[in-house]
């Protein structure tokens, strides 16, 4: 499984998944316009264009149960998104958010829990 998409999921336009190993978004997941999800990263070798390095730092990403991305989301390589978690606009996300929590800011930091 590269890319694996659960039931009722919405995805609003121009959202990018790219995957090399795994990128798992579970049910009911709310995706918000400009979202970008990726499992992998590129080399940035300073003797050679970075577009002609390849890919590196490949982890799986998942996005549990519930989860809401708000517009223009990154979720970087490795990161697991809680079930009910809440990630707002523009935040990128490098590190695990855990459930029910909100998070914001580049990089994303945990701001206060839904409980």
């Amino acid at each position: 499984m590269v890319i694996h998409i659960g039931d009722r999921v919405s995805v609003s336009g121009l959202a990018t998944v790219s995957a090399v190993e795994s990128v798992v978004i579970e049910d009911s997941v709310l995706i918000a316009r400009g979202v970008y999800i990726s499992d992998h990263s590129h080399g940035v070798n300073a003797d050679q264009p970075i577009r002609d390095q390849g890919i590196t730092g490949v982890a799986p990403v998942r996005v549990e149960r519930g989860a809401w991305l708000g517009q223009n989301a990154v979720v970087l390589p490795g990161v697991v998104v809680g079930h009910g978690a809440v990630i707002g606009a523009n935040s990128v996300v490098s590190r695990d958010v855990p459930p029910r929590s909100v998070a914001v800011g580049a990089p994303a930091r945990i701001v206060r829990s839904l409980d």
